[in-house]
């Protein structure tokens, strides 16, 4: 059913997702491969334009898999508690979901029918793929009035097993453990940050830690660090850092993750990241690089403080070029040079992109 030939023109002669032009989601789909590279490498041209680095060429590191990436959604709930895309004209076998959550969602959704007004305390919930132990990961969101229905969530746990379920009410959500980088692994609580595509994600963490090696770095901040993603490889790989995001469960999860593989050089703070940072400061800690990698909205504020908190090179990671441009533009005026900017195609079939900028002094 699901093909990537190209015609002649460059257009699939049979779309690799039957509502394309319905959907709008993943609308690159409907070109050839090629063609997708292409438009992804010149949006890529554009910042290195933007950003005066016309004398190097784009590079874009991806997977040849288009779909079948994905491994969490967000479903809303409606007002009789069953599960319904946001997207109404989505296909309910989304192509670019993994074949284990695409199933994991089928079967949540027949459930919710079948267990009529069991989830209307809800609005709305993520579910992720399954884990490296097996374990699927399920995170509810109440309504403002709604309490938690322990019945129903029960019955829910009964009927799939290996799930880690828990609401926005649970203070200690359940994790579930992903691997990084195929040596390195992190427990993900089920309210915490997760990279959408774990194949790219590898390339990712592996591209900052080779280039943390040949810079011959020793020490490392890791700001907005979630539960450890980048911090834990660093660790494994010798380097000596301190890191810090605001979501608790992330910092607890990435603390256990380092005790559970003797990665000892790396410690994890919860708390604002700036405020972190003016703290560094105040006593006189600095660090070789800065690795920032914060929410679509960008840096913003304080970007002045990160750049006294790198002695050498700040590498800023963003799935937002247009608040990347914007961030590095005032880094440069802060004496930054940049030197390169790598594309990671982690969004396949969208106009999106995991962007690595690496500034030096």
């Amino acid at each position: 059913m699901l093909r990537q030939r190209a015609t002649p023109r460059g257009v699939s002669d049979q779309p690799i997702c039957p509502v394309i032009a319905t959907c709008g989601g993943c609308p690159l789909l409907a070109l050839a491969a090629q063609e997708e590279h292409a438009h992804k490498v010149a949006i890529l041209s554009g910042l290195h334009s933007a950003l005066g680095l016309l004398s190097k060429r784009p590079t874009l590191v991806g997977e040849e898999r288009r779909i079948a990436y994905r491994n969490r959604i967000r479903l809303r709930i409606d007002n009789t508690g069953v599960l319904a895309f946001y997207n109404e004209a989505k296909s309910p076998s989304c192509a670019v979901l993994v074949p284990a959550l695409r199933d994991y969602v089928t079967f949540l959704r027949e459930w919710s029918k079948l267990h009529e007004g069991a989830l209307t305390p809800f609005t709305h919930l993520e579910a992720r793929t399954a884990d490296v132990d097996g374990i699927y990961g399920l995170y509810l969101t109440l309504g403002a009035e709604g309490t938690v229905p322990v019945a129903a969530l029960d019955e829910l746990d009964r009927a799939y097993g290996g799930q880690a379920i828990a609401t926005n009410l649970h203070a200690s959500p359940p994790q579930q453990r992903f691997l990084i980088d195929g040596e390195t692994f992190q427990y993900v609580p089920v309210n915490g940050f997760l990279q959408v595509n774990l194949g790219v994600n590898r390339r990712l963490a592996r591209h900052v830690v080779s280039q943390a090696h040949e810079r011959k770095f020793q020490t490392f901040a890791d700001l907005y660090c979630g539960s450890g993603n980048f911090a834990l490889p660093l660790g494994r790989a010798g380097l000596r850092g301190q890191a810090v995001d605001y979501v608790a469960s992330s910092i607890v999860a990435a603390r256990k993750a380092g005790q559970h593989q003797g990665i000892n050089t790396v410690q994890f703070h919860e708390s604002d990241t700036l405020e972190q940072v003016r703290s560094w400061l105040a006593r006189g800690r600095t660090f070789d690089f800065v690795l920032l990698d914060p929410p679509r909205a960008g840096v913003r504020h304080g970007l002045d403080l990160v750049a006294r908190l790198a002695r050498r090179c700040i590498a800023y990671c963003s799935c937002n070029p247009q608040t990347l441009e914007r961030d590095l533009l005032l880094l440069r005026k802060e004496g930054w040079i940049l030197e390169s900017v790598t594309g990671f195609d982690m969004f396949p079939g969208t106009h999106h992109l995991e962007v690595v900028a690496w500034l030096c002094r």
